[in-house]
């Protein structure tokens, strides 16, 4: 039986398919690339523990929302990645998912991409007023 899991993140995760390195003067290929390596750190980082099946990444515009995401900084609208994938196993990353929190932690990332609030120190930060990625 599979189970579902969602990670919600203002960095941005957008999945592009860019990973070679051909056209490299090119500045949309540099900000595809980039985004492109954020999805893949998130993925490989989740891969640590479990197989990943089917993740897809959604892209919204919400309305502040600070028991999600409690930044300083947030601005009163702004974009959210989701990425929605399955897993074989029930309560693979633990209680509450404290294991998936904990291994993401200052996990780096490339930040200024088409992120709308800002992500210093660029970093996943999954506690504090800084979070910006959130695991229910």
């Amino acid at each position: 039986m599979n189970h579902r899991y969602i990670i919600y993140t203002t960095v941005d995760i957008t999945p592009t398919g860019v990973v070679n390195g051909n056209n490299k003067n090119i500045e949309e290929y540099h900000l595809k690339r980039n985004q492109q390596r954020n999805y893949d750190t998130l993925c490989q980082v989740i891969s640590l523990r479990a197989n990943i099946h089917n993740p897809a990444v959604e892209i919204d515009f919400m309305d502040s929302v600070p028991a999600i995401f409690p930044n300083p900084n947030l601005p009163e609208s702004y974009t959210v990645w989701s990425l929605v994938f399955w897993c074989d196993r029930q309560h693979v990353f633990g209680e509450n998912n404290s294991a998936l929190i904990k291994d993401l932690h200052m996990v780096p990332i490339v930040p200024n991409l088409e992120e709308t609030v800002p992500q210093f120190p660029p970093y996943f930060i999954t506690s504090g007023e800084l979070r910006n990625i959130y695991i229910p």
